[in-house]
């Protein structure tokens, strides 16, 4: 299916493989007439675009087409989780807000033809934590979505660089730079960042839930033992 060919919704988000720092979820409403403007831009898959190309690229997008961006904070993320949710449902439940919010946004809401999320679980696996979602019969979940609908691209595109945007602002904050990803880098930091100001304080720039708060308790054991 050519989804450039078609007003489109795209959802994508970020700084879900990162033990720093937020998730970011993002849905984008592109229009046929748009499409041609923001290839010109150079609008395409964000993996393969600089940090620095993405935030030029989002300071044009805000402009051009309609979106809805969710910042999950580490506090709110590892609260959800702590409550019983998995990551699944996490982003199912912000993919479908931001498209329904993208969607109230819309000049002429009637016009939309495709919802396209690049695919991150089952069909059945989204019904299950998002029963009732928005306009189910236009959903289509793309694996490298971003590569076939340039409304996933403007989306993913937000929501990279609202990640990179919240990361940066944590660098300001601890006056260093924090490691990306998940890694042994990643956990040495971390223990670091542990040993001097208290387990509480990375709980609360991290996602608790990856082993990398595992790996960093048994750095600080291994040290004081």
């Amino acid at each position: 299916m050519n989804y450039d060919t078609m007003n489109a919704i795209g959802s994508d988000e970020a700084g879900v493989g990162d033990y720093f720092g937020p998730m970011t979820v993002c849905a984008a409403y592109v229009p046929k007439d748009k499409i041609a403007l923001l290839r010109e831009l150079g609008v395409k898959d964000s993996k393969n675009l600089s940090n620095g190309t993405v935030d030029r690229l989002a300071r044009e997008i805000i402009h051009i087409v309609p979106y809805s961006l969710v910042v999950l904070d580490n506090p709110s993320y590892n609260k959800k989780i702590d409550e019983g949710w998995n990551i699944v449902k996490l982003k199912a439940v912000l993919h479908d807000h931001c498209i329904q919010k993208v969607h109230e946004k819309m000049e002429q809401p009637d016009d939309l033809e495709a919802i396209v999320i690049d695919q991150f679980t089952t069909e059945n696996a989204y019904r299950k934590y998002v029963p009732d979602p928005f306009r189910p019969d236009l959903i289509h979940q793309e694996t490298k979505a971003e590569s076939k609908s340039i409304a996933v691209a403007c989306a993913s595109i937000l929501a990279r660089s609202r990640y990179l945007e919240q990361m940066a602002n944590l660098n300001r904050s601890l006056k260093r730079d924090v490691p990306r990803g998940a890694s042994k880098k990643t956990d040495l930091f971390a223990a670091e960042l542990a040993e001097r100001r208290g387990m509480a304080f990375v709980d609360s720039i991290s996602k608790k839930h990856f082993k990398s708060r595992e790996k960093v308790r048994e750095l600080l054991d291994k040290k004081y033992s």
